[in-house]
């Protein structure tokens, strides 16, 4: 079973968060809905750096661990 690719879903999370802010409503929207829809965004964000993270991590194991040696 093959790793997930973390790039990947990281860039369907921020694909994800870029649609969510692309739909702000506009004309006369109350403020707490502009900052509910502006969290959302935010946090589907903050998931993609993590995925990001996950696969500077899997990719730099990779490359360090010695031929045939251990994790």
């Amino acid at each position: 079973m093959s790793a997930p690719r973390y790039r990947e879903l990281a860039e369907r999370v921020l694909d994800r968060a870029s649609q969510q802010l692309s739909a702000m409503p506009q004309g006369t929207v109350s403020a707490a809905e502009i900052q509910a829809r502006a969290a959302q965004a935010q946090a589907y964000a903050t998931v993609a750096v993590a995925q990001a993270l996950l696969e500077i991590g899997d990719v730099l194991r990779e490359r360090l661990t010695p031929p045939g040696g251990a994790d």
